[in-house]
């Protein structure tokens, strides 16, 4: 009887050592230190009495990670969060958990690097804004946010070129504008009043993205205007429909 009690301990052990391996190495590359700052602990303790452990300190050490690649101690990391008011500590408790505990694996680089932005500036007001849009984005959202992001990196602007000499053009004859009508109020003895449309497009530089440009950087084709894309299926490189653009 006692034989079999004990023989039933040592499997209850050994299946309890079996399921906690893969956690146990995971957890055994995070730094302690990492695990000691409180608003860390308290999300991870609280995450992983409900949640699957091994996933949480996957997302905890990949923000250890990039701490580490921007050379930032953990310390310094420590200092940054006592420096917080208890809206800001809020904040980014708030988004550690969502980091830990629902974000999509689109999304949690973009949303570390937000937090360490979040921790290490001196003004928290825009970095909260864009955590906030960050957990709120489906992996559509972040792939749409990948392909601006490389239009603006190497993408051409014929037609934004082409849209600012036209701009220009307007200005200049907007400018000689009220000598005309003056000349021609003074000869003909009435107020004449021109009429043109102008281009009222604000181009802030190379931030302004126009879809002319965009869309024929990344070669869609017939796609005038987004109107298109959300009525009709496109087509892929082998031919098959794709709502891709779409989303």
């Amino acid at each position: 009887m006692e034989e079999n009690k004990k023989g039933k301990g040592k499997q209850i052990i050994q299946t309890a050592l079996n399921v906690g391996s893969p956690v146990a190495s995971v957890l055994s590359l995070i730094n302690p230190a990492f695990l000691s700052i409180p608003i860390i602990a308290s999300v991870y303790n609280e995450s992983c009495a409900y949640f699957d452990a091994k996933s949480v300190e996957k997302r905890l050490l990949q923000f250890q990670k990039k701490i580490e690649e921007q050379a930032i101690t953990i310390n310094e990391l420590q200092e940054s969060i006592d420096l917080l008011n208890e809206h800001f500590q809020y904040v980014f408790r708030n988004n550690i958990k969502h980091l830990c505990l629902s974000a999509l694996p689109e999304t949690t680089e973009p949303l570390i690097e937000c937090l360490i932005s979040y921790l290490m500036n001196e003004k928290q007001d825009m970095d909260e804004e864009l955590c906030e849009i960050i957990c709120s984005c489906n992996a559509n959202d972040i792939e749409l946010l990948k392909i601006i992001k490389q239009y603006m990196k190497h993408g051409d602007r014929i037609y934004h070129q082409q849209m600012i000499e036209e701009y220009q053009s307007d200005i200049r004859e907007m400018q000689r504008r009220p000598q005309i009508v003056n000349q021609e109020s003074t000869t003909m003895n009435k107020a004449y009043t021109p009429h043109k449309w102008y281009d009222r497009n604000i181009i802030y530089g190379e931030n302004t993205i126009f879809w002319k440009d965009f869309t024929e950087f990344f070669k869609l084709t017939n796609i005038h205007d987004m109107g298109r894309i959300l009525n009709k299926a496109g087509k892929n490189e082998d031919g098959f429909e794709v709502y891709d653009w779409a989303f």
